[in-house]
């Protein structure tokens, strides 16, 4: 498995949260990624300094195979209001992508245009169905997402592209 992962991250991100789902993700041998709204590090709720190597300016969502935001109050927030942040989530679910978040995090959702497309509670089975895996512990989220990046994609999302004659 060579699956590259996007973690979309700001100040006061949850770092457990991080190292969680990052560590069920690379025993798959999966990449992962942090990209940020600036490159070079941010500081986690406990103050702890997290690396960043990408920005949302130097990193595109079509670079990877799935995308995870991680909780933390200001990163949520940060993020929500980041108009990259919320393209680079947006993208990743038109290409029909796996996409992860931390109950916590699902506020950034609300920005994006397909959050009213998504089901009221979120399970296993509607996980693995529209690849949209939101849950508030973190090894239960990291092994159901495995679950889904392991689909690959969700072509259900894929809209009908009508050429015109």
């Amino acid at each position: 498995v060579s699956w590259k992962i996007a973690f979309l991250v700001a100040d006061g991100v949850d770092s457990d949260s991080i190292k969680a789902v990052k560590k069920t993700l690379e025993d798959q041998k999966a990449i992962v990624d942090l990209i940020a709204p600036r490159q070079g590090f941010v500081t986690a709720a406990n103050s702890e300094i997290v690396p960043v190597q990408h920005s949302f300016l130097t990193m595109d969502s079509v670079m990877y195979d799935a995308v995870y935001v991680p909780g933390g109050a200001n990163s949520v927030a940060t993020l929500e209001a980041d108009a990259d942040a919320v393209h680079f989530l947006n993208q990743a679910f038109r290409h029909c992508k796996p996409i992860a978040a931390d109950v916590s995090a699902i506020q950034v959702f609300e920005a994006t245009y397909f959050f009213r497309k998504l089901p009221e509670k979120f399970d296993e089975k509607i996980a693995l169905r529209d690849g949209i895996v939101i849950n508030n512990r973190p090894k239960s989220l990291a092994d159901l997402f495995v679950k889904a990046i392991s689909q690959h994609r969700f072509w259900e999302r894929e809209k009908s592209r009508k050429v015109p004659a």
